[in-house]
C-alpha cells in the first residue's frame, strides 16, 4: 500500500505541474506562524514519515495519551465555558458589570486587576498615581471584595483572577469572602493566574525575588489542595508569551519549562503530584491567523503534558494526567483600523478553540484595542459562544478533525519542536536558569523582531493595517476611560477602611507575617494563614507586600544585552 501511495503522489505531482506554477507565493513561502514548512497535500506517507501508531499518539477520547481530549464525551456533555476577562476601575462599578455579565451567562467572572494592585501598590502610593482603576479594577482590602462581588453566588459561577506577585494575599480575600458568605469552599471552582516566572520574562508585574516569588506559588497550591480541592490554583500561562509576539513553539515550550520548575518545587516541599495535579490549567492562547497550528499545538499539548505527568513525574491517577486548558485570544491579534474586523477575527479564534477541544475560552472584544472594553463590546463577544454552540454542529462528535493526515502530522511535528526547545531550556538548567540568564527574554525579542519584519515586508497580513488599508479609521462611539475623580475616591474610600478597623490587630498580622517570611520554605511556614488574617483585619494588599518587602527585598532585573 505504501509503494502504491508514493507511486500515486508521484504521478500526480507529474501531471499537475503546471497547476503548481500558478500559485499564489513560492512553494517554501507556505509555513505557519512558527516557520514550519507547509506542503501542498498531506498523505498517509507522511503519518508514516513521522512513526504514527494510532493507540500510542492518539488512542479514544478521554484516554491515554489524550490527545483527542480529556473526557470521553467533551461537549457533548457541556461546552466550553466562557471567561470574561474585565474589570471596571471602581469594585461598585464592577459589581454592576459582573452581575449584568452573569445574566446574560457567563459561566466565569475573571477580576482584571488594575496595575497598582498587581503591583501591590495601594491607591495613595505616589507609585500608583495617574493608573489607580485605569486598566482594571483596584481591589486592594477585603472591603473591596465584598462590594465588588456583592450578591454574587460563588457557588453558581466561577471566579477566576489574576494576581500572580500578590496572588496569596488575593486568594486569601478570595477564601475569607467565601466563607463570610457561606460559601461551600469544597465546591469553589475557577483559576488563578499564579505564575510568576513569566512576570520575570514578559509581562514585569513581579515584587519580590525569584525564590521567594516561587515560596508564595507552592503556598497558594499547598494550602489550597484540600480547602477548594476544585479550584485551579496552578494557572500556568503560555499566552503572555505570545502576546510578545513569541511563536507557538516558544509558547508552550516557555509555559512547561515554568510547570516544570514549579512541580520541581513542591514535590520538593514534599507535596504529591497526584495530589497537586489536578489543581493545574494550561492557560494558552489560540488566535484566529495560526488556525490549524493552534489546533495542532493543543492536541501536542495535551498528550505531552500526559506523558511528562506520568513519564517524568510518576502520576499514577487518570486525572492528573488530564491536561486542563484554559485559553483566551490574543489580545495583539487585534487591529484599531476598522475595528469592526475584530469580530470576524474572535469567531475564527473561537472555532479554533473549539475544534482544538479546550475547556475554557476567554474572547476579546472587538475595541479593546482601545482601552478596557465597552459592555456592548463584552456582551457581543459573550453572546458568540451561543452563536457556535447553539447554531452550529461543532460540538456534536468528540475531536472531528481526528485522522486528518495534516492535523495528524502537524500535531507530531508541533509535540517534536516543542520539546526539542524544552531540551534547550533543560541543558541552561531549566527555566529558573533561563530566567536569570535571560535566554527567554532574548528568544522573544528575536521572535518580535522576525514577526515586525515579516509584517512590514507584507509577509504578515493584518487587514486594515497593513492591507486592504483604509484613510479613515474613526474609534467606537464608546470608549471606557476612568474617571479623573476616581483615583481621589479610591483614596478615600481605603482611608476610610483604614478609620474603621481594629489597627493594633492589623499590626499583629503584619508581625507574624514578617516572621513566618523569614523562616525557612516548609509546610509548617505556609503563608497563607497569615495571608488570611491579614484579609480578615482589612490590611491592603500595600501594607501586605511592604511587610514583605522588608524580610525579601525586591526584584532587580538581569541585563541582558
Amino acid at each position: 500500500m505504501t509503494e502504491e501511495i508514493r507511486d500515486l503522489v508521484r504521478d500526480w505531482e507529474q501531471r499537475h505541474q503546471g497547476d503548481f506554477a500558478k500559485e499564489r507565493k513560492p512553494e517554501n513561502e507556505f509555513t505557519t506562524e512558527s516557520g514550519i514548512p507547509v506542503k501542498r497535500v498531506y498523505t498517509p506517507l507522511d503519518l508514516e514519515e513521522k512513526g504514527f501508531d494510532y493507540q500510542r499518539d492518539l488512542g479514544m477520547p478521554g484516554e491515554f495519551p489524550y490527545t483527542r481530549s480529556d473526557s470521553p464525551c467533551k461537549y457533548r456533555r457541556q461546552p466550553w465555558d466562557h471567561s470574561m476577562y474585565s474589570g471596571y476601575g471602581l469594585p461598585e462599578d464592577s459589581n454592576k458589570l459582573w452581575r449584568e455579565a452573569v445574566q446574560t451567562g457567563v459561566e466565569t467572572i475573571y477580576i482584571a486587576y488594575d496595575l497598582p494592585t498587581q503591583l501591590g501598590l495601594d491607591p495613595d502610593s505616589r507609585l500608583a498615581h495617574g493608573e489607580v482603576g485605569r486598566m482594571g479594577v483596584s481591589m486592594v482590602t477585603q472591603r473591596d471584595w465584598e462590594v465588588a462581588l456583592d450578591g454574587i453566588n460563588l457557588n453558581q459561577i466561577n471566579l477566576s483572577h489574576v494576581p500572580n506577585a500578590v496572588v496569596a494575599f488575593e486568594t486569601a480575600n478570595l477564601i475569607l469572602l467565601a466563607q463570610k458568605t457561606g460559601a461551600d469552599l469544597s465546591n469553589i471552582t475557577g483559576h488563578c493566574h499564579n505564575d510568576i516566572l513569566k512576570e520575570y520574562t514578559v509581562r514585569g508585574n513581579y515584587i519580590f525575588p525569584v525564590e521567594p516569588s516561587i515560596r508564595l506559588t507552592i503556598d497558594v497550591v499547598s494550602y489550597c489542595r484540600k480547602l477548594l480541592p476544585k479550584y485551579l490554583t496552578l494557572s500556568v500561562t503560555g499566552l503572555h508569551f505570545s502576546e510578545a509576539q513569541a511563536t507557538n513553539i516558544h509558547e508552550a515550550a516557555f509555559m512547561m519549562a515554568d510547570l516544570y520548575c514549579y512541580l520541581d518545587a513542591a514535590i520538593a516541599r514534599g507535596l504529591d503530584i497526584d495530589d497537586i495535579a489536578p489543581c493545574i490549567e494550561l492557560s494558552t492562547q489560540c488566535d484566529h491567523y495560526t488556525f490549524f497550528e493552534e489546533i495542532a499545538k493543543h492536541r501536542a499539548l495535551r498528550r505531552l503534558y500526559a506523558r511528562a505527568m506520568k513519564e517524568r513525574y510518576g502520576a499514577k491517577k487518570p486525572e492528573s494526567l488530564r491536561a486542563h486548558i484554559g485559553a483566551s485570544q490574543g489580545g495583539h491579534s487585534l487591529q484599531k483600523n476598522q475595528y469592526l474586523n475584530n469580530i470576524g477575527r474572535t469567531a475564527i479564534a473561537a472555532v479554533a478553540a473549539t475544534l482544538a477541544g479546550l475547556d475554557r475560552l476567554t474572547l476579546r472584544t472587538y475595541d479593546e484595542q482601545f482601552g478596557i472594553p465597552s459592555t456592548d463590546a463584552l456582551m457581543t463577544a459573550s453572546r458568540l459562544k451561543y452563536v457556535i454552540t447553539k447554531e452550529t454542529d461543532m460540538l456534536d462528535t468528540v475531536d472531528p478533525l481526528a485522522g486528518s493526515y495534516f492535523v495528524e502530522w502537524l500535531t507530531a511535528e508541533m509535540e517534536e519542536r516543542i520539546n526539542e526547545e524544552i531540551a534547550t531550556i533543560e541543558k541552561q538548567g531549566g527555566a529558573l536558569k533561563c530566567v536569570e540568564n535571560g535566554y527567554f527574554k532574548r528568544k522573544l525579542i528575536e521572535d518580535a523582531y522576525l514577526w515586525q519584519k515579516d509584517f512590514e515586508a507584507g509577509k504578515k497580513i493584518r487587514v486594515g493595517a497593513n492591507f486592504a488599508t483604509t484613510e479613515d479609521n474613526p474609534p467606537p462611539p464608546f470608549v471606557y476611560r476612568a474617571r479623573p475623580s476616581m483615583e481621589k475616591e479610591r483614596i478615600a474610600a481605603v482611608a476610610e477602611v483604614k478609620r474603621k478597623r481594629d489597627n493594633s490587630r492589623v499590626k499583629r498580622a503584619m508581625e507574624e507575617l514578617k516572621a513566618l517570611a523569614g523562616q525557612p520554605t516548609s509546610n509548617e511556614t505556609n503563608l497563607m494563614p497569615a495571608m488570611i488574617e491579614a484579609a480578615d483585619s482589612y490590611a491592603t494588599v500595600g501594607e501586605v507586600t511592604n511587610a514583605l518587602k522588608e524580610v525579601w527585598g525586591e526584584y532587580t532585573q538581569t541585563k541582558i544585552f
